[in-house]
Parts: C-alpha cells; sequence; structure tokens
C-alpha cells in the first residue's frame, strides 16, 4: 500500500471504524462511494482484516447484542438486516444458532402489551400478533407469546 489513494483510503475506512463497527461489504460501499477505486480499497481491506479491525463475525455478533438489547427482532428480520449488511449466509447461520428468538419474542411483547390498553381483547390479540410478525418472529414463537397473554378460545 505505497500510493496515496490507498493511504487516503486507509484513513477514511479508519475514521468510519471509528465510529461504529462495519462489514467488510459495508465499509466497501462507503469507500467506493467516496470515490476510491476498487485498486485501491482492495489492499485496504485486505490489511484491516488480517489486522482483525474489520471482521464480519464480531460485526454480526455485536450486531445481534445491539438489537437484542435496544429492538428486539426475530431471526427473519435480524438475517435480513445481515444479510443486506453483505455478511456472508455461512456466517448469518452461524450467528443464528445462539440466538434465543422465542425468548426475544416474549420480551419484545412484554414492552407492547403495556400500550396496547383500551381496545378489545381480540383487537389486542391482533394488534399484538402482527407487531411480533413485523419484528420478524416466527410463527410458532408467536403462538406461545400470544398463549401466555390471551385466553384461548
Amino acid at each position: 500500500m505505497v500510493n496515496d489513494n490507498s493511504m487516503s483510503a486507509m484513513g477514511f475506512a479508519l475514521k468510519l471504524l471509528g465510529l461504529r463497527s462495519h462489514s467488510r461489504k459495508e465499509l466497501e460501499v462507503k469507500l467506493l462511494k467516496k470515490g476510491y477505486t476498487i485498486d485501491s480499497i482492495g489492499p485496504v481491506l485486505e490489511k484491516l482484516t488480517l489486522q482483525g479491525v474489520l471482521d464480519d463475525l464480531m460485526f454480526g455478533s455485536a450486531l445481534l447484542q445491539s438489537r437484542s438489547r435496544r429492538k428486539p427482532c426475530g431471526k427473519v428480520k435480524i438475517s435480513a438486516e445481515l444479510r443486506k449488511k453483505g455478511v456472508s449466509e455461512s456466517m448469518i447461520g452461524e450467528l443464528l444458532k445462539e440466538y434465543d428468538s422465542a425468548e426475544l419474542c416474549y420480551r419484545a411483547a412484554e414492552k407492547k402489551i403495556g400500550s396496547l390498553r383500551g381496545s378489545t381483547e381480540a383487537c389486542r390479540q391482533k394488534k399484538l400478533e402482527v407487531f411480533l410478525y413485523n419484528r420478524g418472529f416466527e410463527w410458532k414463537d408467536i403462538q406461545i407469546v400470544i398463549r401466555k397473554y390471551f385466553k384461548p378460545g
């Protein structure tokens, strides 16, 4: 990495990584948008990867932890978000092995249920189902949570 363009790209990449973690693909796209060429970006991404600064597995793990705390969502939604950010399918599979979607579905419902007052029980149930479905939870997890909060029938 001797040329000035690569040095400039490295500086910009480090600035972005200082603000927050990025996937390799995300960083590449941002560098391209900034006007750097593929020839200058390639060595930068390689060097950052070799140094352990750029790691899609660590990025994905951090994203899962952040989403689990702030805004719990299901495997469907989180895997789509990881895919959109350029994380490979094999890494997504690896990351989701330990992802407790059922527990997160319950936590999301627990937060939401309080704001559903004032409606009929059937209406509240439907709203909660739609909310959880839109958060990317699987139907089996949603049904378990619904049974916990609403009487069958």
